[in-house]
């Protein structure tokens, strides 16, 4: 907040302008109602809200008056009265339920399960506590602001972390340090306490948030919002000083790519979408390459004709089976597992008995695998061809797919796969299972897309309207896919990671040291970075190094996947999960692509050792008793090109499709 004690002379950034901004804010609301001086914002995706620290008082006035409000995410609802009787709050963190809130001389520890304060942690000399940040492991740190120091709390104890910080202000934890703002200075201590200035204010800092790829965004408290790079480079986001509009503490959704900004003394909370390179909101797919395929008519007509195909298809749901699960609730995904088949030498043919890469036909009779499969396809393609084309039709039919999967109280999938890839007399379930849920990950980008189209095509609307699959009035792109419905998905996948993390099927899937293991990272990642959680996402991503160590020997080979009766199709299979995992990783800061594993291996070089033998210039040495798909490998040589800079991926990638492949495949990797 304001450092009221200091006078500065305001400098304007006017130098800043001298060439365009490659980053921009495209504003999507500001409360109508007054919100009594909000100092700082957070998001909870989990419990789909914001929290907004209330000063209703003077900057450092210990007057009773202050308190922490919620508001909905579309900033229409607004409870002041939450948790009143503080004093002049400021900064907010979250860990799991736990709500930290800085109050001058003490931090409240909040338990916002059950709406309660749990714990006051004073900080015995403090009188100007300000921002607050919670690492990846709960620790937290609070600013002084008037003491100039940082004090770290863990396990409820506070102790000093840094001094000799003249006006610290905004923090922020990273997995590598804390990013400090100390008057005009943003500065990163590392693990080791030491400093580095990452670049200079005019007028000193606020707020600071990670971007991603070490860029920052960070807030001047008299209005000024600024995107700065990770070499120092600065661009203004948002200038309001004129207009007397403050910017606080504000808080960025990586998920979300939304920028909340509370208003101090203007009384308002706005949202605003950060766009530009570094702001794409996908996981695999490239912005910058979807705008380049605009102006492919061909390939954007073979795209709307599968479109309007899915146009009139039925909804798709887990209540479409007509086996009910051993929980009793249709609403549970359950499916069989496919090698394993009727013992013709017992009386019931029970237990069945594994033949490894022969499919069972009687797994199409329980229908969740092959509808969550087609709900992928279907509403990726759907969202791209809203995007490429501008036609509202599309993005209204896949929402409402969307919300007949996943949140639609009737139709509605429970978030677990308790009962995934069951064996008949064996178990009712496996946690190889989740395997069946990749799917996930390309839902998750075609719902952001659709934000994105929302967005705009103009104003959001607060509640699902009323579903027209074949809506035509540009309304409808804005009003299909609404905050509500990405915020209500965004905690469907928060629960479903909850599980995948934290049961015992998903623990063991987790483990699991082939393709199962490397498809299960890629999906968590996914879901961490789909639902903002950043620093899991770096875990989870760091741990594909581990997957490589164990997988991927000097040469390329994969003996966990040379050992299977497909041996081909599972080489490829794992390379298009480690593909996948590294370009995630590369979101959340992990570089796999170039990564050397303990046996010398590498993605690179299991690529390459595989490439021949799939390409059908040298024999293959291993078992593959069924068909290969060249499709998959299609894939991957159209990622691998602008990876390693190698022009013989595309002269091979022709090699399978002269004239290019699917729509899907061309308008996500083609060159």
């Amino acid at each position: 907040m304001k450092k009221l004690c200091w006078a500065l002379p305001i400098i304007f950034p006017l130098l800043l302008q001298a060439q365009p901004n490659a980053h921009s804010l495209e504003k999507l609301w500001e409360t109508d109602t007054i919100v009594p001086v909000p100092e700082s914002v957070l998001p909870d995706a989990k419990h789909t809200q914001l929290y907004v620290s209330l000063i209703d008082g003077g900057g450092w006035d210990e007057d009773g008056k202050g308190g922490v409000g919620k508001l909905s995410l579309d900033g229409k609802h607004l409870d002041t009265h939450w948790f009143v009787g503080m004093n002049a709050p400021k900064g907010l963190g979250l860990f799991n339920d736990r709500l930290y809130v800085a109050d001058i001389s003490h931090v409240v520890v909040m338990d916002i399960a059950v709406d309660k304060i749990i714990k006051i942690i004073t900080i015995p000399g403090a009188t100007g506590l300000n921002d607050i940040t919670v690492d990846d492991k709960g620790i937290v740190y609070v600013s002084d602001s008037k003491a100039g120091k940082v004090y770290r709390i863990e396990n409820d104890a506070a102790r000093l972390y840094m001094d000799d910080l003249p006006g610290a202000n905004g923090l922020k934890a990273t997995k590598d340090g804390l990013y400090i703002l100390a008057r005009k200075a943003v500065l990163f201590a590392d693990a080791n306490k030491q400093l580095k200035t990452i670049t200079t204010l005019p007028n000193g800092g606020d707020g600071v948030e990670e971007v991603g790829n070490g860029d920052l965004i960070v807030s001047e408290w008299l209005g000024i919002v600024y995107y700065v790079y990770a070499d120092g480079r600065k661009e203004v986001l948002l200038d309001t000083h004129e207009q007397k509009r403050n910017t606080a503490d504000i808080h960025y959704d990586i998920a979300t790519h939304i920028l909340y900004i509370p208003g101090f003394n203007t009384k308002t909370v706005s949202a605003y979408r950060l766009k530009g390179p570094n702001a794409a909101a996908s996981l695999l797919w490239d912005p910058q390459h979807l705008a380049e395929n605009r102006g492919k008519t061909q390939l954007i007509s073979q795209l709307r004709a599968q479109a309007d195909r899915i146009l009139d298809l039925p909804l798709l749901s887990v209540m479409d089976k007509s086996i009910t699960p051993p929980s009793g609730n249709k609403h549970d995904y359950m499916s069989q597992a496919p090698y394993f088949w009727y013992d013709s030498s017992k009386p019931n043919g029970l237990p069945y008995v594994r033949r490894d890469g022969r499919r069972n036909p009687e797994i199409y009779k329980i229908t969740d695998h092959k509808n969550l499969a087609e709900l992928g396809s279907q509403v990726q393609i759907l969202a791209l061809t809203s995007d490429l084309t501008g036609d509202p039709r599309y993005a209204a039919n896949a929402a409402l797919r969307l919300r007949h999967w996943f949140l639609d109280d009737a139709t509605r999938m429970n978030p677990n796969l308790e009962y995934g890839q069951g064996i008949p007399g064996i178990n009712t379930g496996r946690g190889i299972g989740i395997i069946e849920t990749i799917p996930l990950i390309g839902i998750a980008d075609a719902a952001t897309l659709l934000e994105s189209i929302g967005a705009e095509a103009g104003p959001k609307a607060t509640t699902a309207p009323q579903p027209d699959p074949k809506a035509t009035t540009a309304k409808a792109a804005a009003q299909s896919w609404t905050p509500a419905d990405a915020q209500a998905l965004r905690h469907w996948y928060s629960q479903y990671l909850d599980w995948m993390l934290t049961s015992k099927k998903g623990q063991e899937e987790h483990a699991a040291a082939n393709n199962h293991g490397t498809w299960y990272l890629a999906q968590a990642t996914a879901i961490a970075l789909y639902t903002g959680d950043a620093a899991k996402a770096h875990t989870l991503a760091e741990e594909g190094k581990a997957k490589m160590d164990h997988q991927i020997q000097a040469d390329g080979r994969m003996p966990e996947e040379l050992a299977r009766t497909n041996g081909l199709g599972y080489s490829t299979y794992n390379l298009q999960a480690f593909f996948t995992l590294a370009r995630l990783a590369g979101h959340a800061g992990v570089d796999l692509w170039t990564y050397t594993d303990a046996q010398h291996g590498s993605i690179h070089a299991a690529f390459n050792w595989l490439l021949p033998y799939a390409l059908g210039q040298q024999p293959w040495q291993y078992q593959q008793i069924g068909g290969y798909n060249k499709e998959d490998l299609y894939s991957l040589l159209l990622q691998a090109y602008p990876v390693y800079s190698d022009t013989n991926y595309l002269t091979d990638a022709r090699l399978i499709h002269p004239n290019g492949g699917n729509p899907i495949t061309e308008i996500t990797w083609g060159h």
